[in-house]
């Protein structure tokens, strides 16, 4: 296998096996410079869409925080009014459980009395009708009653026997 003429002249020249390359055309120049600047515009076009797209999906966090900071206030306003509903509901419960401890208290006073009453000789139980004092008194409340009669304080106690 002999080398043949144009192999042993590219070993020793370093040129490619078939020859030297043949001029491109200057259209050829003109493409490359051409796709070149394609691919710049390209780049630059999908840079400032990915700015946009930076600058939208921003605007879309800032919206979603907003909502959720609403529905955070919504429930906070909630639980405030509730917590206002339940403090008024308890200063309520504390007014009641005073006027029960008022009318416990006034409860036990009348059973005492019932108690002393009872305990009492009989003549000093309910004193004579002529003995009552007669000041004018209205009591609406009260089954129907001669105007200006006092009842008795001691009308509760026990009849004489």
């Amino acid at each position: 296998m002999a080398p043949s003429a144009s192999n042993s002249g590219n070993a020793d020249s370093g040129t490619n096996a078939t020859g030297p390359l043949p001029q491109l055309p200057d259209w050829v120049a003109w493409l490359q410079a051409g796709l070149t600047a394609l691919l710049a515009v390209l780049f630059l076009v999908m840079l400032g869409k990915a700015r946009v797209q930076a600058e939208r999906i921003e605007e879309l966090q800032e919206r979603v925080q907003g909502l959720e900071n609403s529905r955070a206030l919504e429930r906070t306003t909630g639980l405030e009014q509730q917590l206002r509903s339940t403090v008024e509901r308890l200063q309520a419960l504390e007014r009641s459980s005073a006027r029960i401890d008022v009318l416990s208290a006034e409860n036990s006073a009348l059973r005492g009395e019932l108690r002393h009453c009872a305990a009492a000789p009989p003549a000093l139980r309910c004193p004579p009708v002529h003995a009552r004092k007669r000041r004018p008194v209205s009591m609406p409340n009260r089954p129907h009653q001669p105007q200006g009669v006092l009842p008795h304080p001691h009308r509760r106690c026990a009849p004489e026997r």
